[in-house]
């Protein structure tokens, strides 16, 4: 069963108090023990601080794209009468975002909401509502008014509308029996529909022992210097407060004397003061009667475990949740003997009467001095506080609402999208034309009247003209009907006029039009138009606002003024009147005629035609499926037959019926006796085939079902009645051969069911006489939308601009259209500059990859953020370049469409840019995406002295704000580690675990989208490079790169007369002029020492193959792709002991130590001797990856997943150590 949980009560000022830690209490509960069951949460996007908390909340229990927000725009609360409107709109978008969940029931947590808060919960006001079950606390407003409900009347309206959505639920879930009895009382539910749930208190609530200083500063604080006697909830008149403080003022003095009591929680000032004013005028001290306004949990926990007694003096409670919290302390509690109260007691012993003074104050001074009531008192809250629990009530939900539930087959056939495909069918088909003036008018209009025929050639043409015009009007070949309305004078305009009483009787027994035209270009019988009832009113602006607002397509017009010219008394009247037709909406309909194909050979009222085969088992409907429709249709009463069409014998053999007198089979027809037998009857059912589009075509009603081999929208049947049943798959259009070829087990045609198919025969039969069966569908987001859009139309009509954007914002958020998530992967800094830095490349191959087999259900989009607007845009032009189709041009890139389930993946490193975003990630992660980074190194915080000035706070508030997330990815081993350890010391501010893993990078550079391209001097470089033993390094010219170590070293070694050779690839970075210049200028750069700044991939290939070592000089990485390069080509390699170096090349590197260039040049001598005698260590056999693999070991921390895939890949990071 999918059950959606609308968690509004858990999100309102409803949060502070008992209802929302029930709302969240409860809900938490039903995901722990959901089973089998479904769960999706509700979340109103208009509280957006409670979104994150709630996540965190039910991580591990829901998965997160199952917790869904809705928007729309606010503000919406009761109290001001003005938000009427906004929040009917609001009702209806949330109807229709919980109609596209598909959820068997809704829960609400609390209905009572949205008096002044936005809340928005309503039942039924989209249509037939959705099953809902609905929490019940109280009805006591209903029962018992107060002064409030009856004096006011916005409060009084409130609340009636509440009473009115409550009686739509389909069953009610009420937290006590006490409530129970009231529904059953006041509410028309049969006992059957309203059952006892009842609660329990927060598992926090438990006898503690309070640490000492922390209750001595509370105390102090809140005043209480003696025993004190604990009250806490609301101050509402049914709290009973001032009965609670007279008993108190009439205990014996023994008692009052040594005692205080404690009014627990924040409560409105105006009640506090009107309290401490009661308190007086019965005699107590301001010392006896104390307030402690807001409280922390923890500060709530000490009080309950120290106070010598708590009293609940309530009138009415739905349940009771404070005396159960107290009891579930250890602390001694009586309370009122009415409503629900002795149910959770448990004891008569502690109840009194809340009416009576005296037997309030008997009970409190009975409980503060008889040790033996108090003994038992404890032992009860004990016994108790053990009988309710979350778990135990979220059982009995489930079990209330299990009837709700849907049979699987139920749920698959609702999954299932029905539409209507008709597209030639004409939508323009009664016009009215108004041609009031003279005769050469009309016949300058013919061109434009003539047009307007050709584009609605089956459309009736009505003319209106003056009766001088009528025998005219009569001879031209376009008119159904010539009316006659006399406003001109035969030969004047000057002295036009017509009555008000007989344009009213004329416009009333012209009746309705599809389209009206005013041919008339001047203004002044725009007013008759405006009158007509057209569902289009065309015609040039008259000038007058009053008018011009009644027309809906209105041209450019202008006053005509003598010795003017304007663009439109330059043109010919004739081209005036044409630019109307133009100006009229294409429809594809327009100017098409189908001619007749085939007559019927025989009619047949209600007969069904079937098409098993499409010439492909990728377009099939498995046949068995038809075998058995044409089994039912044939059962069926109101079928007279069912024909089932083959293209030869072979294909009819496979289908026999033995011996069925409704069936018949038709093999081998020419053409010609095809179309003649299908046009006689009235329904058509076939795959993606010819035979829906021929059934359509000769006019029978084509029901189509169709897989996701081809979008439906591309190939369904256009003509007469057309329908087609599909699934929405999110992997359509996927063009394979062969069902064989289809990894989801062709789930798209498998899923539609024989009762789906033969319910929409019924219901399409229907239309032309039989009865329909009552089936169910689920409605297609698509037609969910127009319900919706239907709903709120007369809502919005006097809505400013800027309010229609924002309700149509808040609806494309609500219901998204697209069916296939998405992986938004950011490369920002790609997309301004591709700088051919390490990271770079990383970024470069792993997009590569990722778009070219992207992850299941996933659809991949590179995006981009710039730094002076806010949110991602799809970065389009780079994705068609990557996927090899080229530069598109000059395209719009668009901001990024994310919804539930999405995720996002930061894998360009742009710090910068990510916390100019920050607020726009925040909102993606409210909503639902899943949100990763990739970190490549810790270097600027490790050793910002290698680093451009201010380079270490801004990458330190990177890695804050992407802490904050819901995970990071390691370059390394290594730098998860470092990464980890730089949490714990810095414990960045998030809510929850942070997931922290690792992948290596894969070194196929044929697999990494590799820049192309050799200089003219490369083989004589190449050729020195082979000359002497050549050493590598690769990498940006930075300060931390070891190049200044390595040039001295190498220039010790030439000294010495050592023929070796130094090879730098890589560009000049950051603070490192001295050496970038000392390299310029230096005497060997060409013969033994070589600079290659910014070269090519494929050059970069061939200059690895010419060297005989790679030299990792760095001292400080993130990972070390050089050596996997190395490795994957057998290249030697001298690497300093740093330990990501260890973690990569393992064994198969030599390592060396220390800083200085003689120490280098000694490693380098020694590495040569080895080398000499083939005993260096080899890099044949280092572990490497390639591309698609180390996309494959990033991608097992990105996507998301209930149970860790790897260990060594994936690791979490608790809130704790953070």
């Amino acid at each position: 069963m999918r059950i959606v949980i609308d968690m509004q009560g858990a999100q309102t000022e409803s949060r502070f108090r008992g209802i929302g830690r029930y709302s969240l209490s409860l809900a938490l509960a039903i995901a722990r023990n959901a089973g089998h069951h479904e769960i999706y949460l509700a979340l109103s996007g208009l509280f957006p601080e409670t979104i994150g908390p709630i996540r965190q909340a039910f991580r591990g229990l829901v998965p997160q794209e199952r917790i869904r927000v809705w928007q729309a725009p606010g503000p919406m609360r009761w109290v001001d009468p003005q938000n009427a409107s906004r929040r009917a709109v609001a009702e209806r978008v949330r109807e229709a975002f919980l109609e596209t969940l598909d959820p068997d029931i809704v829960l609400v947590t609390s209905l009572f909401e949205g008096l002044g808060d936005d809340a928005v919960i309503s039942i039924g006001a989209l249509g037939d509502p959705l099953p809902t079950a609905v929490i019940l606390y109280d009805l006591i407003p209903l029962i018992n008014p107060d002064e409030q409900y009856r004096t006011n009347p916005i409060y009084r309206d409130y609340y009636a509308d509440r009473i009115e959505n409550l009686k739509r639920a389909r069953h009610l879930l009420a937290i006590s029996e006490s409530a129970r009895q009231e529904a059953l009382g006041a509410l028309p539910f049969s006992p059957e529909k309203v059952t006892n749930v009842s609660g329990a208190c927060d598992e926090m609530f438990t006898r503690v022992v309070p640490d000492a200083d922390l209750l001595a500063t509370l105390k102090q604080r809140l005043g209480v210097t003696r025993p004190f006697i604990m009250y806490t909830g609301g101050a509402d008149a049914r709290k009973n407060l001032p009965r609670l403080i007279e008993a108190f003022a009439a205990l014996p003095d023994t008692s009052r004397n040594h005692h205080q009591l404690l009014f627990v929680g924040r409560m409105p000032q105006s009640e506090v003061s009107a309290l401490r004013a009661h308190a007086q005028r019965v005699g107590l001290r301001a010392d006896e009667l104390l307030f402690s306004d807001y409280i922390s949990d923890e500060e709530l926990l000490a009080l309950f475990s120290t106070c010598r007694l708590f009293v609940f003096p309530s009138l009415h409670e739905g349940f009771g949740l404070p005396p159960l919290e107290a009891m579930a302390c250890g602390a001694v509690v009586i309370a009122a003997d009415a409503a629900s109260l002795p149910e959770v007691m448990g004891s008569p012993e502690a109840l009194f009467d809340p009416q009576s003074v005296p037997a309030i104050s008997g009970k409190m001074h009975q409980a503060l001095t008889d040790d033996g009531l108090r003994a038992r008192l404890l032992e009860n809250a004990r016994t108790q506080a053990q009988a309710f629990s979350w778990d135990r009530s979220a059982k009995l939900v489930l079990r209330a609402i299990a009837p709700f539930e849907r049979p699987r087959e139920s749920r698959t056939a609702r999954a299932v999208t029905f539409e209507r495909t008709t597209l030639f069918e004409p939508k323009i088909k009664k016009i009215l034309l108004l041609k009031l003036d003279h005769m050469g008018d009309l016949l300058l209009a013919v061109p434009a009247i003539s047009r307007l025929r050709a584009r609605y050639p089956k459309a009736s043409i009505d003319v209106v003209v003056g009766s001088w015009n009528q025998a005219l009007a009569q001879t031209l070949p376009f008119f159904d009907r010539v009316l006659t309305l006399d406003y001109f004078k035969r030969k004047s305009s000057l002295q036009a006029e017509l009555s008000d009483g007989s344009l009213v009787e004329f416009v009333k027994q012209l009746g309705f039009y599809d389209l009206a035209i005013d041919l008339r270009r001047q203004p002044d019988t725009r007013f008759v138009l405006a009158q007509v009832e057209a569902g289009l009113k065309v015609g040039y602006g008259s000038l007058n606002p009053a008018v011009d607002t009644k027309l809906d397509i209105a041209l450019p017009t202008y006053q005509d003024l003598p010795f003017v010219e304007t663009p439109l008394n330059r043109i010919s009247i004739s081209e005036q009147m044409l630019a109307l037709v133009d100006a009229l909406p294409a429809h594809p309909s327009d100017y098409v005629v189908l001619p007749p194909l085939a007559a019927p050979l025989q009619q047949h009222n209600r007969a069904v035609a079937l098409f098993p085969y499409a010439g492909g088992d990728a377009k099939e409907w498995p046949v068995e499926r038809f075998h058995e429709l044409a089994r039912r249709l044939a059962a069926d009463a109101t079928v007279e037959h069912v024909s089932v069409f083959f293209a030869s014998d072979k294909e009819a053999r496979r289908f026999s019926f033995d011996g069925l007198e409704k069936v018949v089979i038709h093999a081998g027809l020419s053409i010609p006796e095809l179309m003649q037998h299908l046009a006689g009857h009235q329904l058509c059912v076939a795959n993606n085939s010819g035979g829906a589009h021929m059934a359509a075509y000769l006019g029978v009603t084509a029901l189509g079902v169709y897989g996701g081999l081809e979008t439906a929208h591309e190939w369904a049947p256009v003509f007469g009645n057309s329908y087609v049943l599909h699934n929405e798959a999110a992997c359509s259009p996927c063009h394979i051969p062969s069902r064989r070829d289809c990894p989801h087990n062709f789930f798209c045609l498998d899923d539609i069911t024989v009762d789906e198919v033969y319910a929409r025969c019924r219901e399409l039969l229907a239309q032309n006489g039989a009865t329909p069966p009552a089936t169910q569908s689920r409605p297609s987001i698509k037609s969910t939308r127009k319900k919706l859009f239907q709903a709120i139309a007369p809502l919005v009509r006097q809505c400013s601009e800027d309010e229609l954007s924002q309700v149509a914002q808040g609806i494309a958020f609500s219901l998204p259209t697209r069916t296939r998530r998405a992986l938004f992967v950011d490369v920002s800094e790609l997309v301004s500059h591709d700088a051919r830095t390490g990271i770079q490349r990383v970024v470069r191959s792993i997009l590569s990859e990722l778009l070219k087999d992207p992850p299941k259900d996933f659809e991949v989009w590179p995006v981009y953020a710039t730094h002076d607007r806010t949110g991602y845009f799809y970065a389009k032009r780079l994705r068609s370049r990557f996927m090899g189709q080229g530069d598109p041009g000059t395209v719009q890139e668009d901001p990024i469409d994310f919804q539930a389930g999405d995720i996002f993946l930061g894998l360009d490193l742009n710090p910068y840019g990510t916390g100019v975003q920050e607020a726009f990630l925040d909102e993606m992660s409210r909503q639902g995406v899943r949100i990763q980074f990739v970190v490549y190194d810790l270097l600027c915080v490790q050793m910002p002295s290698y680093f451009a000035p201010g380079s270490e706070k801004l990458f330190g508030e990177w890695l804050n704000t992407i802490s904050r997330y819901d995970g990071v990815v390691c370059g390394s081993r290594t730098v998860a580690d470092e990464f980890k350890q730089w949490l714990r010391e810095h414990q960045p501010q998030r809510q929850g675990a942070l997931e922290v893993g690792w992948f290596h990078y894969g070194a196929d550079v044929q697999n990494s989208h590799p820049s192309t391209g050799m200089p003219s001097d490369a083989p004589r470089i190449l050729e020195a490079l082979r000359a002497a033993p050549s050493f590598l390094m690769v990498g940006t010219v930075e300060p931390r790169k070891g190049h200044a170590q390595a040039l001295a070293a190498f220039e010790q070694l030439w000294q010495e007369g050592t023929a070796v050779n130094l090879v730098i690839v890589g560009k000049a970075g950051w603070l490192v002029e001295k050496l970038v210049a000392r390299l310029r200028a230096h005497p060997e750069l060409g013969k033994r020492l070589f600079w290659l700044e910014s070269i090519s991939d494929e050059y970069l290939e061939q200059v690895y193959g010419a060297c005989c070592c790679l030299l990792a000089a760095s001292e400080g990485e993130g990972f070390g792709l050089p050596l996997i390069e190395a490795g994957r080509k057998h290249l030697p390699i001298l690497a300093r002991d740093l330990p990501v170096f260890r973690e990569v090349a393992q064994d198969h590197a030599h390592y060396f130590h220390g800083t200085s260039g003689e120490a280098l040049a000694q490693a380098v001598a020694h590495w040569l001797t080895l080398y000499r005698q083939g005993a260096q260590p080899k890099s044949e056999g280092m572990p490497t990856l390639t591309w698609q693999a180390s996309v494959q070991q990033l991608l097992d921390s990105v996507l998301p997943t209930r149970q860790v895939i790897k260990p060594v890949i994936r690791m979490e990071v608790s809130a704790e150590t953070e």
